[in-house]
């Protein structure tokens, strides 16, 4: 597609960060609706926000449908693909953890599990008439900012970002059917496992390696997640090692070896039998699916 502009904000960090501090905005804005087909992986947080417009969209393997206005939320790893899309004006705000650790300052606002690090599930906000109104505020505040930095500028930022995920979260609330979860220990539980897995299933196959680190029982474990609605810890081990495998089938060149090894299995014939059992298809076969 012909994009008409792309400008790019970006904060400039001091040049002693190591690893370096990355926080920009792009606004995207065309001529005319026009369509567009792409894929995008990054190692970024990622916040993509529709301002006006309409596609269709996967994460990962989950499909949307947007229409007229909406968000998603990236966490590093997935893969935001856009199938069609007619789209006027539309921004990407992405940081990284050495800008805004969503682990730590997520816990104050609950937005670790919720918006991002929730591997099992994508965080897509179809927004309400109006409702859009609120995060063009905050984006703006942002853009000006990056744009003219002064006193406190990366606490200024912090608290514009901060305060556009606290709307984010309000909204996602209000459009749920049911309440959610009281956030007690128990939740809190579930949600370091989540993590936990997260971070380690390339090394950690068994539930009493996270239990462990969690200083607490596998069954307390699978009973914590079971009261929150989520699959077994075993299931939840192997829907992380199966996301990532067909991320890498779907999304790189790679062999089915080289994927094998970066998974941490030593025999690439017990990958493919671990990964059958847990697709009803063998890595190649599901690759071909998109070839």
């Amino acid at each position: 597609m012909s994009l008409a502009a792309i400008q790019t904000y970006k904060y400039q960090a001091p040049l002693s960060g190591n690893p370096p501090i990355h926080f920009e905005v792009e606004k995207i804005t065309l001529d005319k609706s026009c369509v567009a087909n792409r894929s995008h992986r990054s190692d970024l947080y990622k916040i993509f926000f529709l301002e006006e417009g309409q596609g269709q969209y996967a994460v990962d393997f989950n499909e949307f449908t947007l229409k007229r206005s909406g968000l998603f939320f990236l966490s590093p790893g997935q893969v935001l693909s856009v199938e069609a899309e007619k789209v006027k004006t539309a921004y990407l705000i992405s940081f990284n953890r050495e800008f805004y650790c969503v682990e730590t300052h997520g816990k104050e606002i609950a937005c670790n599990g919720v918006l991002f690090n929730n591997v099992h599930r994508a965080t897509f906000l179809q927004l309400q008439e109006g409702e859009e109104t609120t995060f063009k505020h905050w984006i703006t505040q942002i853009i000006n900012e990056l744009s003219n930095p002064g006193k406190a500028h990366r606490d200024l930022l912090d608290t514009y970002l901060r305060m556009l995920l606290i709307e984010a979260l309000r909204i996602n609330e209000s459009h749920q059917p049911l309440p959610s979860p009281p956030q007690d220990n128990s939740s809190q539980l579930a949600a370091d496992f989540i993590a936990l897995v997260d971070k380690h299933f390339r090394t950690k196959r068994t539930v009493s390696e996270y239990a462990d680190m969690l200083f607490v029982s596998p069954k307390s474990i699978a009973k914590r997640l079971k009261l929150h609605g989520h699959a077994t810890p075993t299931e939840l081990i192997r829907n992380r090692i199966t996301l990532e495998a067909k991320r890498e089938l779907r999304y790189t060149q790679k062999s089915i070896k080289e994927i094998a090894f970066d998974l941490g299995f030593d025999d690439p014939a017990y990958f493919t039998r671990y990964f059958k059992k847990a697709e009803n298809a063998s890595p190649q076969a599901y690759r071909d699916q998109y070839l």
